[in-house]
Formats: C-alpha cells, structure tokens, sequence
C-alpha cells in the first residue's frame, strides 16, 4: 500500500503559479481597452497567455496567437522570444510535450543570438523539466546542469534556486531522495527568506513528495498543511488540489476513510476550477479507490480501461503501471483469471523498465559530474591566482613537469618494454604447455585404446572360458563351481573398473551429471547384492553444471565408491546415504550409515580408508571421519565448487 501512495501522490511539480491570477487577468484586459501601441500589447497578449495557461488552456492558446502574431508585428526579438516561451508552457500544462520542445528551441535560438545568459539558462531548465514528463531523464538532468552552469555566471539567486527545485523534482523521480531532499531545502529556505509565497505552494508539495518517498509520513503531512495554507492564500487552486489529494492518500493508508473521502471532495472541487487540456486521472484514482472499497469491481475497471488506453497513448508510463498494478485484484475480483496474468506480466515488465539501474546511474552521474567540475572550477581559480603573485614559482613549476614528463615517458617506453618481453616469455610458456598437453593427450588416448582392446579383450575371454567351464558337465565338484563363479564375477567388476579408468582418461573433465550418472550404477548393484541395507542417493539439482577435472572426479567417485563397499561390508547398516550439496562456495559431500561403527582411537586405518584420504587431499580438498560404537559413521568431503 506505502508503494501505491507513493504512485499516486509523487511526479513533478510546475515551476510557479501566479498569485491572484484572475485578478491580474481583468486588469490586464482593463489596460488593453485603452488601446496602447503595439508592443505594449504584444506583452500584454503574452501577458494573459501565461496567466490563462493556469485557468483554460483554450483561452491561452487563442492568446498566445494573438501575441504571435502582434509581436512578430513589432519585430521585438525580445518579446518574440517571450511569446514563444509562453507559448510553450502552455503546450507543456496542456501535455503537448513535442509542440513545447518546438517552441522552445526557438526560445534558445534567439536568447543565444542575444547573448541573455540568464534567458538561456531559464530555457534551458524548461528543456529539462519538459525531458522528465518524456521520460527522457538522461536529457533532462543534462539540461539542468546546463542551466545551473549559465545562471552560475549571474549573481541571479532566484532564478538559481528556481533550478535547483526543479532539479529535485527529476532526483525524486531517480529515487535519489536524499539528494532530492537537499536541493529542496535549499531552495525552499531562499524563498522562504524573501518571502515569495507564490513558489513557495509547489516547493511545499515536491518537499512532502520526498519525505513521503523517505517514509517519513510525519514531515511529509507537516510540507502538505504548509502547501495547503499557501495555496490557500495565493488562489492556487491547483496545488491546493495536490495539496488536498496527497494528505487524502495517506488518509485513506492509515484507513481513516472518512477523512480521506472529505478531502478527496474537497480536493475535486478546487481542480473543476482548473481547466488542464488534458485527462485528470489523479480524481478518477480516487474514484476507483471508492468504487473498490464498495465492491463495485465492474465499474471500477471500465473507469480503469479508460485511464490504461489514455496513458497508453500518451506514453504515460508512470501513472500507466498504477493502472496494471490495480487492474490486477479488480480483474481478480470479476474471476477474469487470464486477464489477472496477462497485467501482472505488464507491470512486471514495465516496472523492470522504470526501474533500470543503468539509467538511474547514468543521470546521477551527470549530476555527480557537476559538483565535481564546480569543485574543480574554484580550485582552478585560486591556483590562478597563486600563480600571478607568484611568476618564479610557476616557472619552476613548468620546468620540473618537463623534467618530469620527459622522466615519464622515459620509464613508460622501459616499462612496456618490460611488458613486451614478459608477453613474449609468457607466450612461449603457454605454447609449450599446449604442446606438452597435446602430446600427453596423445599418450592417453593411446593407452586407453590399448587398454579397451588388448587388456579388454583378454578379461572378456577370461570370464567366457570360466563359465563356458563351470558348466562343463564333467565339473562336478560345487567347490570348484563356486571358485570359478567368483573368479567369473572379480573379472567383470575387473572390466568395470577398467572402463571406469578409461572414461576418466578420455575426459579433460568430468561434470556431476556423469558422476550422479555412475554413483547410480553402483548403488543399484549394491542394492541387488544387499538385502539388509537400503541406500539413500540425495544430490542438488544445480551442481549438475559444475566440472571437476579427470583425476578430480576420478578421485571423488573412487572415495565414494570405496565408503559405501566398506559400509556394505563391516557396518552391518540396514541405511546406507550418500548427500551431495552445493553450501556457498563449497560441495559438500557425506557418506553415513547407522551401523555399528567403530572407535576411531583403538584401531588403526586399514589400506582402505589411508587410500580414500590419501586421494581427497590429492585434490586439494579435505577429508574427516567420524565414527563411534554403535554410533554408524559419517565421511565427509569438502571440496571448492570451482575444483578442477
């Protein structure tokens, strides 16, 4: 629910609204029936479309063209520049972005050919702030920072803090409120100071937007009641109505629902009095908060479809995840379960988009930049003014960077010498480590072959001659019988193991998933041959990935294999289990069994247990044995993840 307020009630304010704007409206048209000359009415024609543009889009436009087409009359580049300057803020409150940024760029054409350094960086913040409504918010710190370094040049207090509110605005939309928070206060404390009330009702509003952003809902109410009485004074309806409308959000969190309905009326009413060009979704949210609470899930998603095309269209996308986000329980509400996957997939996605932390990092560190080159500026400055007092010291100073730069390179061209001839030695290694390689690969596959065909072979002959024998009719001894059964059996495995060494030759590498592979081979004969003992095989999933080298997997599987024989032959174990999991950085792997165990301080580690420790530490990983009387015994073997 915090998220959601935070949806609703964040978002950039406007730089201003005039105080009293009806009145100053009547008196200009008082002035303009008495019919001054015609640059007194191109400014008066601008005049009214700047203080209409808070009132009716429409009546601003018409007055907009009215001071177009007086002042290019006149041919004033000065008024020109302002009329299209007005103009512009006009399309901006009307959500007409691109025909903002047209007239705009005309604004900075002439305030550039004018050299009025102050008008360009009032421009150029326009630029930004028009940017952050397209989203574009690489382009709108960019043009910030161009304008805080124009106005930088100007002793212009006001129009430099008028900037850095703004330029808080975009950081609370980066969700970098902590900075945003200070270029508020900062702000907010010079017009408290000179007493302009007229800002000080939007600065109020972005303010509590931040500390409510910070979860400080305390401070944020406090920044809304400032607002509320400043609009009040001021005739702002509009941010009366922001006003109004973020202390009924967080209301309607705390479930005062009373309160929150009273303010949510109130703050409808001052909005009908403020004609935006454009959808004002921010009521109809309310609305849809209502509609839910009385469990009018079909009207509340009409209302719903309606605002998600809008924004849809407008490339809204802020206002357009609110939209999915509640479209997700009212379509739960109505049992449309397709529809309920279907938008949150679209939030999701969208969110990711909202949330890109490379864009967010981008633009910080254009405002990071900023402070930086400022530091730098200063730091300049004061070396310059060092130097001038000072013209035997710089000399020196030229001097010894010459010694030095020379001293440099010097040492560069000696160390990428170095470098080079470290490459060429390390190159040569590397090749002759190939070839070495190559050549012992070559070796292997020989051998391997020459085991599977000549020793094979023989071990395959040996076990058909000694059953071809055991059930020779003139054998009728059963000692003899058993003998050659048993002789019969050692071969095979013999082969198995034979094969196993092979696969291990062959392989550079063995994964877990061949490993689990032949651990299950094994356990199923061992299950065949023992009717006493059940044997328990857990692995994870995620380690089928992983690759040890040959003499690592090799040496693993032998331990393992080794364990559960000796489990199978002394522990007298009815469970027998083998547990692999990948801990951090680390596999773990145990081999236990609830036999009878033994006392690890009054015997001594036969071949057997000497070779599977012997083998483990041979890779580098370690080896622990715990066992007891009647206690069963545990094997544990810890080995690195990236082993091999």
């Amino acid at each position: 629910m915090k998220k959601l307020i935070l949806l609703f009630v964040l978002g950039f304010q406007f730089l201003g609204f005039s105080q009293n704007a009806q009145d100053l409206i009547d008196k200009l048209k008082v002035e303009l029936k008495t019919k001054p000359d015609e640059k007194r009415t191109a400014t008066i024609f601008s005049d009214l479309t700047w203080y209409y543009s808070n009132i009716s889009i429409d009546s601003a436009l018409v007055y907009g063209n009215k001071a177009l087409e007086t002042s290019t009359k006149v041919g004033d580049s000065t008024i020109i520049a302002q009329v299209y300057a007005d103009i512009g803020a006009v399309y901006m409150k009307k959500g007409d972005y691109d025909e903002c940024l047209k007239y705009y760029k005309k604004v900075l054409i002439i305030r550039k050919i004018k050299n009025d350094i102050i008008g360009i960086a009032k421009t150029y913040a326009g630029l930004g702030q028009v940017y952050n409504y397209k989203y574009k918010y690489d382009l709108s710190m960019k043009n910030y920072l161009i304008a805080l370094n124009y106005i930088n040049k100007t002793n212009d207090e006001k129009t430099t803090n008028n900037i850095k509110n703004a330029l808080s605005a975009l950081l609370l939309d980066l969700k970098e409120y902590k900075k945003a928070l200070l270029y508020s206060q900062q702000s907010i404390k010079y017009f408290e100071n000179i007493k302009s009330t007229a800002l000080l009702c939007s600065m109020y509003t972005n303010n509590g937007n931040i500390h409510l952003a910070l979860k400080d809902t305390i401070n944020a109410l406090k920044m809304y009641e400032k607002a509320k009485i400043i609009c009040n004074e001021t005739g702002n309806k509009l941010f009366l109505s922001k006003a109004l409308n973020n202390i009924g959000v967080v209301k309607s969190a705390q479930k005062k629902y009373e309160d929150s309905k009273k303010l949510f009326d109130e703050s409808k009413k001052n909005r009908k009095d403020v004609n935006f060009g454009k959808i004002d979704y921010q009521m109809k949210f309310n609305d849809i908060d209502a509609l839910n609470r009385a469990n009018k899930y079909q009207e509340s998603k009409k209302i719903l479809m309606d605002l998600k095309n809008y924004f849809e269209i407008h490339n809204d996308l802020k206002n357009l995840i609110i939209a999915y986000k509640l479209l997700i329980p009212v379509c739960s509400y109505i049992r449309e379960n397709d529809s309920v996957s279907f938008y949150q997939i679209k939030f999701l996605n969208l969110n990711q988009k909202l949330n890109d932390n490379e864009i967010f990092k981008k633009n910080i560190e254009l405002e990071t930049k900023y402070q930086t080159a400022k530091k730098e500026k200063l730091l300049i400055q004061k070396e310059a003014e060092a130097k001038k007092r000072n013209q035997l010291v710089l000399g020196l100073v030229i001097l010894s960077f010459f010694v030095g730069l020379i001293g440099f390179l010097i040492y560069r061209q000696q160390k990428l010498k170095n470098k080079q001839q470290t490459q060429a030695f390390e190159l040569k290694q590397a090749i002759n480590q190939i070839e070495t390689q190559n050549k012992l690969q070559s070796q292997r596959l020989a051998i391997s072959k020459d085991l599977h065909d000549n020793i094979g072979a023989q071990l395959t002959f040996i076990i058909s001659s000694v059953e071809t024998a055991k059930f020779a009719p003139e054998i009728e001894n059963t000692k003899l019988g058993n003998k050659l059964t048993k002789i019969s059996d050692f071969t095979k495995d013999t082969i198995v193991e034979l094969r196993d060494t092979i696969w291990a030759m062959n392989s550079n590498e063995i994964s877990f998933e061949e490993l689990k592979g032949r651990i299950l081979n094994f356990i199923e004969k061992a299950n065949d041959a023992s009717e006493n003992s059940v044997f328990k095989f857990d692995i994870d999933a995620n380690l089928d990935t992983i690759k040890l080298s040959s003499i690592a997997g090799m040496n693993v599987y032998r331990t393992i294999q080794e364990a559960l024989n000796n489990a199978l032959k002394y522990s007298k174990a009815t469970i027998i289990s083998v547990t692999i999991k990948k801990i951090e950085d680390k596999i773990n792997i145990e081999i236990t069994d609830n036999g009878i165990g033994f006392d690890k301080n009054n015997s001594i580690n036969g071949n057997g247990l000497n070779n599977m420790q012997k083998r483990i530490e041979e890779i580098g990983a370690s080896f622990e044995l715990i066992s007891g009387l009647d206690k069963g015994t545990k094997i544990s073997i810890k080995l690195l993840a990236i082993s091999g």
